[in-house]
């Protein structure tokens, strides 16, 4: 069976992300929402031939949104809530009881996060389609469908779910 090797966070890892919190949160611009919790040291960049055992139909297939750019030169603002994008959808593994990881397949990016996640989480959707798929702790595919969407600070039932 393929799989998809996902590095676990280490500890410089989950330091940095506890360093990045408070900023985070008052990027969000939203009180009592959770904040954004992707940064680069989070993901894992794929290539094409690590996803072609990937089943499409366990997957959720999103359209974009009209929304702001990815970058600001080489300042990447897609993930600042309070100036990047805004709308989100929620996401959630079929079977909720187990951990998983998010990935994404875009036009130009392929990725997964090492965060690990229980149940649902909030993911950004941006100007481009995206098609987001889900992976156990040993990187086996498991199957995700979509819970709901929304948008930051809209107040909804969603906003205290991790968004990444």
């Amino acid at each position: 069976m393929d799989t998809i090797r996902i590095v676990p966070l280490g500890p410089v890892a989950e330091a940095a992300d506890r360093l990045m919190a408070p900023l985070m949160v008052l990027l969000s611009g939203h009180v009592g929402e959770s904040p954004q919790r992707t940064h680069r040291w989070n993901n894992t960049k794929l290539r094409s031939s690590d996803i072609t055992h990937l089943d499409p139909f366990v997957m959720v297939h999103e359209k974009g949104r009209q929304s702001r750019a990815r970058w600001w030169g080489k300042l990447p603002v897609f993930h600042m809530p309070v100036v990047g994008w805004k709308d989100y959808i929620v996401l959630r593994p079929v079977a909720p009881e187990y951990p998983w990881h998010v990935g994404w397949i875009t036009d130009d990016v392929i990725g997964v996060s090492r965060i690990e996640v229980r149940g649902q989480v909030r993911l950004l959707i941006g100007p481009g389609d995206v098609t987001f798929f889900g992976v156990d702790h040993a990187g086996a595919q498991v199957a995700v469908v979509k819970d709901g969407e929304g948008r930051l600070g809209d107040g909804s039932r969603f906003r205290t779910v991790p968004l990444l």
